[in-house]
């Protein structure tokens, strides 16, 4: 279940006031976690915001998020990868998102494996 159905299921009302808030009209009053899905894709971050200002157990949310505040540098990376994480999988999907050391290692790994390949190849070519 999405974020978005959640929310819709838990406080209807409150999903079509979000709905409505931004201008659109609710034209089908079952589907309000897709509407909600397709107003967040459209308007971005202040709808998403929205959304979160009625999720039913954000008190308990922010209570588990208060600590990692706490441990913040101030180098101004924590809070951008804080954010980036806040808002992964808001859709109810999971997401494997392949991070630069991987990639790199990944594309280093690739350059030994052809590079043996040549070497190899440039030996038993030679030994002939």
């Amino acid at each position: 279940m999405s974020v978005y159905q959640y929310v819709a299921d838990n406080d209807p009302r409150g999903a079509e006031m979000i709905i409505n808030s931004f201008g659109y009209e609710v034209t089908d009053r079952t589907n309000l976690g897709q509407s909600l899905t397709e107003l967040v894709s459209q308007v971005g971050e202040p709808a998403l915001k929205k959304v979160m200002e009625y999720h039913p157990d954000r008190d308990i949310i922010l209570e588990f998020n208060v600590d990692n505040k706490k441990s913040e540098c101030g180098c101004g990376n924590c809070a951008r990868m804080r954010t980036q994480e806040q808002y992964m999988n808001a859709n109810g999907n999971e997401t494997q998102k392949e991070t630069k050391p991987d990639i790199l290692a990944h594309q280093t790994n690739m350059i030994v494996v052809v590079a043996t390949i040549f070497i190899v190849g440039a030996l038993m070519l030679k030994n002939k």
